[in-house]
């Protein structure tokens, strides 16, 4: 834990990756008003930050071994309402920024976006502003108008983030072993993973999957 720089935005970081987060920490240290006071790798740490120091602002991944982010930030923006949660994440944006702000998250950034656009993210949050990209603002606004049944979309809601993770890769042509060596995980649990999916979307193949994928995410 850091000491937070006196009036400045206290800022927790949140993701598996140890390069990303200290690539985050001296681009946050190193503007005027904001500090980062603590940076984690597992949900379950981020809470030692919300019991000893006031975070402002969590900037955090989607894609955690064994937890279910968007689960957590639901809970967090409950128990803890005066913090503001903005996430980046590799995920398609225009799947995955509607269930960060339906689970009570304040914004999504693409991981990849510019420092300035990440700085400009993490005030806008904390002022009480929602936080995604120009692209996709208009049909966020418009709740997915174009998505052809509520019950679609609904089953897309179902999905935790690592399925909609896999489901990216599969959409992107990815085999089981590339989704296992990418996610860090083993071929069964991959294998598992795309059951559950075909259950959730009443689908019974694996190009079903990529189809859907395809249509509903924006692979390419």
């Amino acid at each position: 834990m850091n000491q937070a720089k006196k009036g400045a935005l206290s800022i927790a970081l949140l993701d598996q990756h140890c390069i990303l987060r200290d690539e985050l920490e001296s681009l946050f240290d190193g503007t005027e008003e904001l500090a980062v006071v603590g940076s984690v790798s597992r949900p379950k740490e981020l809470l030692k930050c919300f019991n000893i120091l006031q975070v402002d602002v969590v900037v955090m991944g989607l894609i955690f071994d064994g937890d279910d982010a968007l689960r957590d930030i639901t809970y967090w923006s409950e128990s803890h309402p005066e913090t503001k949660f903005l996430v980046l994440s590799q995920l398609p944006e225009i799947t995955c920024a509607r269930r960060v702000l339906d689970a009570g998250g304040n914004g999504y950034l693409m991981k990849g976006s510019s420092p300035s656009a990440l700085i400009d993210g993490v005030f806008r949050v904390a002022a009480g502003g929602v936080v995604v990209s120009a692209s996709i603002a208009d049909q966020l606004l418009t709740d997915f108008s174009k998505r052809t049944t509520r019950n679609e979309m609904n089953c897309f809601d179902q999905l935790t983030a690592l399925e909609l993770h896999v489901l990216s890769l599969i959409g992107q042509g990815y085999a089981n072993t590339a989704i296992a060596t990418t996610m860090d995980l083993s071929k069964d649990a991959v294998s598992t993973c795309k059951e559950g999916l075909k259950a959730k979307l009443s689908v019974t193949s694996s190009q079903q999957l990529m189809q859907l994928a395809l249509q509903r995410l924006g692979c390419r």
